[in-house]
């Protein structure tokens, strides 16, 4: 008990500096200004991943603010100032709702709220529909997705990436390819609707391609101990299992981890996780002789494998200009940029959407902008955009007027040798649509594959 108040005590102290060391008003000061919203945990079950997320969200807001503000036309120029409003939730539904209460009535109302949730973003989806504000969401759970609302995710959907992972080793890396072997698939995860996300899509995805099987379904504490987990490993041994997913946080898959190797299975059975248990933080957590043969999903460059990709150089420039932080920049870090860059972009093209359907000038449709503007001309015309060479142009989502997409490609990044590496080329995941959304007519414009595609 001791060890989690000083580690909350410690992480409350993070989130506090990080709202101190990165300014967001610089030249822009004075004019015309757009508002985007945050409601993010920074001291719950989410701050290990939250935290480095919001240092590069803060550090390329800062950039923005240097430059002079939001460059709308394209003509090098800051136009437009950015002003930043967040609330810390600390996990807590009802601080999560207060915040979103008290941005609703305030003004300006706001038209993109960036949210940490899969449990509340679902709660919030009927709620924003009717108010008419995006949501930006940070948990990629199904309900969010089907039928289409105003839910938009950072990325593609659990199941879809974790189908996508899956499959993808079961053809290319798995010891028994080529047999004619099903795998049996075990889900290590927590019991809520954020670790359940992928349980659902995976069980329907190993039927619809005779790959896999999901054999078991097993839920943990937030933050696992080693008995726990190994009791649940232990049992898996004895059901034959091949591959465990879990859809959690960091600090799980690093207790599975530990628990893999100590008991003799780590080559026995794989452990394969979501985007939020990046590889370079695991290996940071456990050390490379525990952390070795782990797996995860990446939608977005990882700096400790691609050091010389743009949209790396773009993130270690932000870093040593504004933070200087020795840890960034990580996985989460450029994640954090994506998010920022993405809703901005969003916001910049319903901007001059408003300013051609409208004929008003800039500081018109700044004072005009609605949630809708945002939805209909911003955020729905993401497709291939990279945020700053942070991902790839591969990204085509949305790739439908249905889909609530901001990705639908990933690379599987693993720990081999003690170093974080690609483990393979950027796949397509699967569209794991339910066949019900197809009857009712929706998703007509999309090719809907079942199985995961390689970038040629």
């Amino acid at each position: 008990m001791k060890q989690k108040s000083r580690l909350l005590c410690l992480l409350g102290a993070l989130a506090i500096s990080i709202s101190l060391l990165a300014p967001t008003e610089g030249l822009a000061a004075g004019k015309p200004s757009i508002t985007i919203h945050n409601i993010i945990d920074l001291t719950g079950a989410y701050a290990p991943i939250a935290i480095p997320s919001e240092k590069g969200g803060k550090d390329y807001l800062a950039w923005i603010a240097e430059k002079g503000g939001l460059d709308v036309d394209g003509d090098g120029k800051g136009d437009v100032e950015v002003k930043y409003t967040w609330a810390e939730f600390g996990n807590v539904d009802a601080r999560f709702m207060s915040a979103y209460k008290r941005f609703r009535m305030g003004k300006p109302k706001p038209t993109i709220i960036e949210m940490w949730s899969s449990p509340n973003q679902e709660m919030m989806k009927p709620i924003l529909e009717r108010d008419g504000i995006v949501c930006y969401g940070i948990g990629f759970s199904d309900p969010q997705l089907y039928p289409p609302a105003w839910n938009y995710m950072d990325c593609w959907s659990y199941g879809e990436s974790a189908a996508g992972a899956i499959e993808y080793y079961i053809d290319n890396l798995w010891p028994k390819k080529g047999t004619g072997a099903k795998a049996k698939v075990a889900h290590l995860t927590w019991d809520s609707a954020y670790g359940r996300a992928a349980n659902e899509p995976t069980k329907r995805h190993g039927e619809k391609t005779g790959k896999y099987e999901v054999i078991l379904e097993r839920f943990c504490t937030m933050m696992p101990t080693d008995p726990e987990i190994m009791g649940f490993l232990s049992d898996f041994e004895k059901k034959g299992v091949d591959i465990i997913w879990s859809n959690s946080i960091v600090q799980t898959p690093a207790v599975i981890m530990k628990g893999l190797h100590k008991l003799g299975l780590a080559g026995k059975m794989v452990h394969m996780a979501n985007l939020w248990a990046p590889a370079d933080q695991l290996l940071d957590i456990v050390g490379p002789g525990q952390a070795e043969g782990y797996m995860c999903a990446q939608p977005v460059f990882v700096p400790a494998a691609d050091p010389n990709e743009p949209g790396v150089k773009f993130a270690k420039m932000l870093n040593d200009k504004y933070r200087k932080d020795p840890a960034m920049p990580n996985i989460q870090y450029m994640r954090g940029i994506r998010m920022k860059a993405n809703m901005l972009e969003a916001v910049r093209r319903a901007l001059l959407g408003i300013m051609k359907r409208d004929k008003v000038d800039l500081a018109k449709a700044c004072e005009t902008i609605t949630g809708k503007d945002v939805k209909e001309l911003g955020i729905q015309t993401l497709a291939g955009y990279t945020a700053h060479d942070t991902t790839v142009k591969f990204q085509s989502a949305p790739s439908g007027k249905d889909d609530r997409r901001l990705a639908n490609h990933d690379r599987l990044i693993g720990i081999k040798g003690g170093k974080v590496v690609p483990l393979s080329p950027w796949y397509k995941v699967p569209r794991l649509v339910p066949d019900d959304m197809i009857k009712q007519g929706l998703f007509k414009d999309e090719k809907i594959n079942i199985h995961y595609e390689v970038v040629k």
